[in-house]
């Protein structure tokens, strides 16, 4: 037999996952041809901008640059400071950069290689169950478009997504055979999650902790041991992880300023998305219950056995997850973050149940296959929906057409910066101007001030000044200052603060729907809880302050050059603090300061 055949005999025994590869290698084109499509001969070698992925590809240029601990993106004087949270993703995607690629090709290189991991993860963890090739394959392509917005960003969620389908593999096959190699899986997969995204290592961790629970109460020994050594040594790995959290949140008296800006507040009251996704969770284990409560045949089927138990184990580590605070009363954007690893889970789930489900329907009554049909439809529905939300943005781009294309008119003032500065250097720009945050991921520089940077360590102090030294052309009034309190209070106040007051009352309302006498309050505004006087304050240190002493907050945070938009920024008149301008395009000017 030639190689060729031989070649060509191996492809055709794996015809599913050779077409598995290729669909996900095409699909993994569409952001190269939206591009194409919309900005056409516009492209200046900007990538646009379809998520929120420039938070995370600042980080990842960070390191390439050799910034080694992923400290500060966007602030030159905290480039080197320890992170704020461990995104091990940031490290993963910023090999490329270190050997030398451009950031565009590693971009994509990172995209199509973590995608390829995603397809065969997800597909692996499928055949576990023995769902049929062709239907692992299918189901396998609506996960990948279905989280195709989060697979996109770098660091994350790019590249957790294979580590967490591979917990799910290590856990079934631990739960359907406690051998020394699946101990050995399971322990390394939960090591991994401690490194790669805050919220999944400590789903592991309940998870872990659900499955033990289970061994114990069975009586089942041997898995009872497994879990034990697989959550010992998983743990191990991952220690040093939390032990960080912890010496950070000692040693940086900004740590728990830091936080707050992600949106942490204290509460025991639940979000509302412990019912929207969580809720699905729910359901299927009710369904679960039903069968098993309901037909003998598959309370005696070891193959139901392993998949309740899988299904129950795995939702409710998420669930309690999503729900923690009604434990820990601390709530940081659980349920959001949350719903982002639910809903892959929901998917593959569904599928695992419908297709045995399906095997044994003659086993089933009548009410039992109605039900049956019902609930798998609603999960189909749902599964559908999420991956038309999720997905949306990549094939209706139309509406972004202004605004990609304007980012292709940052690279020539990036590139004239890129050249022109061989050392790092601070660039003060508009924090309304989508350039301010882009211009460390296209260059090797900092800013004065972006809002992105709200979600580094640094104090809240430090954070508002800045904000403040980068409005003065602006001139802000109270008024001004009230409108663009997102962009330098931090989530919590901005937000979530206001947020979780109204939860309440509205928890209060349902518990009290039969009293309309019962007063359970107004329904608060992030302005009115902040008062009155903490604007009128900011307002004057900028007016009494601020614009006063700009030159000294300029060379505080070594300022080096002002990059005005001369569409948007007319008001901005760099000459008056003695810049000279030293580029222009007609499109930006770069004044360099004295």
């Amino acid at each position: 037999m030639t190689y060729a055949a031989a070649i060509r005999d191996f492809l055709r025994a794996r015809r599913p996952i050779v077409m598995l590869m290729g669909i996900v290698l095409a699909l993994t084109l569409v952001p190269i041809l939206d591009t194409y499509l919309i900005v056409g001969d516009a492209w200046r070698g900007i990538l646009p901008t379809f998520t929120d992925e420039t938070i995370y590809l600042a980080h990842v240029q960070t390191v390439g640059e050799g910034y080694l601990s992923d400290g500060n993106p966007y602030f030159l004087e905290h480039r080197n400071d320890p992170p704020l949270v461990i995104f091990g993703g940031a490290w993963l995607n910023a090999v490329p950069l270190l050997a030398g690629m451009p950031l565009n090709v590693a971009l994509m290189l990172n995209f199509i290689l973590w995608s390829l991991l995603f397809a065969v993860s997800l597909y692996w963890l499928l055949r576990e169950f023995r769902i049929p090739s062709w239907l692992a394959v299918f189901t396998t392509v609506l996960v990948y478009l279905q989280s195709y917005a989060h697979v996109w960003r770098p660091a994350n969620l790019q590249p957790v997504y294979p580590f967490y389908f591979l917990f799910y593999i290590a856990l079934a096959r631990l739960i359907r055979e406690q051998s020394r190699r699946n101990i050995t899986l399971l322990a390394l997969a939960t090591g991994a999650l401690f490194y790669l995204f805050a919220y999944l290592w400590q789903i592991a961790i309940i998870t872990l902790g659900l499955l033990l629970l289970y061994a114990l109460v069975r009586k089942d020994w041997p898995l009872a041991k497994a879990t034990f050594i697989s959550s010992l040594i998983g743990g191990l790995i991952g220690l040093p992880v939390p032990l960080y959290m912890l010496w950070i949140s000692h040693a940086s008296p900004y740590f728990w300023e830091s936080i707050s800006r992600f949106g942490l507040v204290s509460t025991h009251l639940p979000m509302a998305e412990i019912i929207y996704s969580g809720g699905w969770i729910g359901l299927l284990l009710v369904f679960l219950a039903v069968l098993y409560w309901r037909s003998r045949p598959l309370r005696g089927d070891e193959e139901f056995i392993l998949l309740g138990s899988f299904i129950a184990i795995g939702g409710l580590g998420l669930w309690v997850m999503q729900g923690s605070n009604l434990i820990t009363g601390k709530l940081l954007e659980t349920g959001e973050h949350v719903r982002i690893l639910m809903l892959p889970w929901l998917a593959f789930s569904t599928v695992i149940v419908g297709m045995y489900v399906w095997r044994h329907r003659v086993q089933l009554s009548g009410p039992l296959r109605l039900l049956s049909a019902g609930m798998f439809a609603a999960l189909l529905a749902v599964n559908l929906y999420y991956t038309y939300y999720y997905f949306a943005p990549f094939f209706k781009v139309e509406a972004n057409r202004e605004f990609w294309q304007t980012e292709q008119s940052y690279a020539a003032p990036f590139a004239w910066l890129q050249h022109g500065e061989k050392a790092p250097v601070v660039v003060w720009s508009d924090p309304s101007n989508y350039a301010t945050p882009s211009l460390p991921v296209f260059t090797r520089h900092f800013t004065l001030f972006t809002e992105f940077s709200m979600w580094q360590l640094v104090s809240n102090s430090e954070f508002r000044e800045r904000y403040l030294v980068s409005q003065y052309f602006n001139d802000p009034t109270v008024e001004d200052l009230k409108r663009e309190l997102p962009r330098y209070m931090g989530r919590q106040d901005a937000f979530h603060n206001a947020k979780t007051i109204e939860r309440g009352i509205k928890i209060c309302r349902i518990f009290f729907f039969w009293d309309a006498d019962k007063d359970c309050g107004t329904p608060p505004t992030s302005i009115g809880l902040l008062g009155e006087e903490f604007f009128t304050n900011m307002e004057r240190r900028f007016r009494t302050d601020i614009k006063p002493n700009i030159k000294t907050y300029l060379e505080k945070y070594h300022v080096s050059y002002i990059l005005k938009d001369v569409a948007r920024d007319a008001q901005y008149h760099p000459e008056a603090l003695g810049a000279v301008r030293v580029y222009a395009d007609g499109h930006f000017e770069i004044y360099r300061l004295p």
